[in-house]
């Protein structure tokens, strides 16, 4: 079974915006040696809900997004900033991603 790959998705949809979203949270938690579940305790949301943002699979408000960026003690511009730049091309981003690149 080969693995799934988030180049593969085509269009800019709202799919593929959630899954950059997700996956620069993700990102920066896991650069900050943070657990899901740690960030989610600190940030005060689920932590079933986090993994689906984390995997494109759930949207983010501007509320939560503050709680995420309070969870791992950092702006919640870094993560704004860091969103911009990955919504700009999400298909580079993406494909930086899959690299293995430094994409936050």
């Amino acid at each position: 079974m080969q693995a799934w790959n988030p180049c593969q998705i085509t269009s800019m949809d709202d799919k593929k915006k959630k899954l950059v979203m997700g996956l620069i949270v993700q990102s920066l938690r896991e650069s900050l040696g943070m657990s899901r579940y740690a960030l989610a305790k600190n940030a005060e949301v689920d932590s079933s809900w986090l993994r689906r943002f984390e995997t494109g699979k759930s949207g983010i408000r501007v509320e939560t997004l503050i709680a995420l960026a309070r969870g791992m003690k950092i702006p919640a511009a870094t993560i704004i900033t860091a969103m911009e730049k990955g919504l700009a091309n999400p298909d580079k981003w993406l494909e930086e991603y899959v690299k293995g690149r430094q994409i936050v």
